[in-house]
């Protein structure tokens, strides 16, 4: 959308949601975070980091930014009403975009992609956008309890009988290929093992994720612009911080077992519950922080990279592939968690500054340049 029109507390929300992304995609980028035994592989003071950002981080940071997601595509809306345009054909160009765009940033940058399941999701999502909020709400509801029925409670129970550490190697291929595929293999190597890893992940997200995980947030999103949730919460901040703290407590202690017993299957599973209530927690008090005067202005500094937010996601995709990966600097699984993280918050940092800067001189991001373009179909 035009700067102009921009809100504040989403382009906040939005740069502090990158930073908790980078925080939990480092894991996978820099260890075999999701086919090892993290206890066997961290050790000492990286064993209470993993810890902390289990907590605090692990599942509660890309629900934000589905939610955000859903947010934009209720404005989108609301704007072609506004403008007498149609409103379909805009939006599936735009989602078709993203799809692209996802598809290429996982198969050739980074397999943790996020952009295709939210593209997908959305080609469903905006079929409910002209919905009241309370049946959003209530539809949002129904969906996240059935992941819990159908899903979390299930695999939990399965997991426990046949037991909670062992690991899930749905890659068909050993620890120890993994790993020298990622610290010395080629680029085209890599490739291949992205395709691989991506795939699975495409597929979960057509089978089912993009119904029962991604789309109650995308839908409470939508429900959120509807109730024009920014300027109530404007009026209410008290209690709405009182909500968002209760909220967020009550996240961490569903979330407290995994952050304890990180390796164990059944409480990783839990968290899937767990981490998007802290979500909810965080949106509330990160707005809340954004509209407080003495902390408005400390929260302004998350509203560069959120502007650019697209093009701020791919470049850490690219940034951290190219240190970690072995057709590059090769640092994957030589460094201790702490250095890792150390990298994260500098380059975190480069890019807020980065942003500042260039967006003195521009108005959008190069990628969410030609995503406009495309969208709207205007030279």
């Amino acid at each position: 959308m035009p700067t102009k029109q921009r809100i504040f507390e989403l382009d906040a929300l939005r740069g502090i949601s990158l930073f908790g992304i980078i925080l939990m995609n480092i894991l996978a980028f820099s260890l075999p975070y999701e086919i090892a035994l993290m206890s066997q592989t961290i050790k000492g003071f990286n064993t209470v980091i993993l810890q902390l950002i289990t907590l605090f981080v692990i599942g509660s940071f890309y629900p934000i930014f589905t939610f955000l997601f859903g947010y934009g595509l209720g404005i989108m809306f609301e704007h072609s009403q506004i403008r007498k345009v149609r409103f379909y054909p805009i939006i599936y160009r735009r989602l078709s975009f993203l799809i692209v765009i996802g598809i290429i940033h996982g198969l050739f940058i980074f397999s943790g992609d996020i952009l295709f399941g939210y593209a997908f999701t959305g080609l469903f999502a905006v079929l409910f956008i002209k919905m009241t909020a309370q049946k959003l709400m209530k539809i949002a509801s129904i969906l996240f309890l059935l992941k819990i029925l159908l899903i979390v409670i299930p695999i939990a129970m399965l997991n426990y009988v046949q037991g909670v550490y062992e690991t899930n190697n749905y890659l068909g291929i050993s620890l120890s290929q993994f790993i020298d595929v990622k610290q010395n293999g080629d680029y085209l190597s890599f490739i291949k093992l992205n395709m691989l890893e991506n795939l699975y992940s495409m597929l979960d997200v057509i089978m089912g994720s993009a119904f029962l995980e991604y789309l109650p947030y995308v839908l409470f999103g939508i429900a959120a612009h509807k109730m024009n949730l920014i300027e109530l919460m404007r009026t209410k901040r008290q209690s709405f911080l009182k909500w968002g703290s209760l909220i967020t407590i009550l996240g961490y202690l569903i979330k407290a077992p995994f952050a304890i017993d990180y390796d164990n299957s059944a409480f990783a599973i839990i968290n899937a519950v767990g981490g998007p209530i802290v979500a909810v927690g965080y949106i509330i008090i990160i707005v809340y922080l954004c509209q407080n005067e003495p902390t408005s202005q400390i929260m302004r500094v998350f509203k560069y990279p959120g502007k650019l937010s697209l093009s701020v996601y791919i470049t850490q995709s690219i940034v951290f592939t190219f240190i970690f990966m072995g057709f590059a600097l090769g640092l994957y699984y030589k460094l201790p968690l702490y250095q890792a993280y150390l990298m994260v918050i500098i380059f975190y940092g480069l890019q807020v500054i980065g942003c500042y800067y260039y967006l003195k001189i521009f108005n959008m991001g190069p990628i969410e340049w030609l995503w406009r373009k495309f969208t709207y179909l205007k030279s």
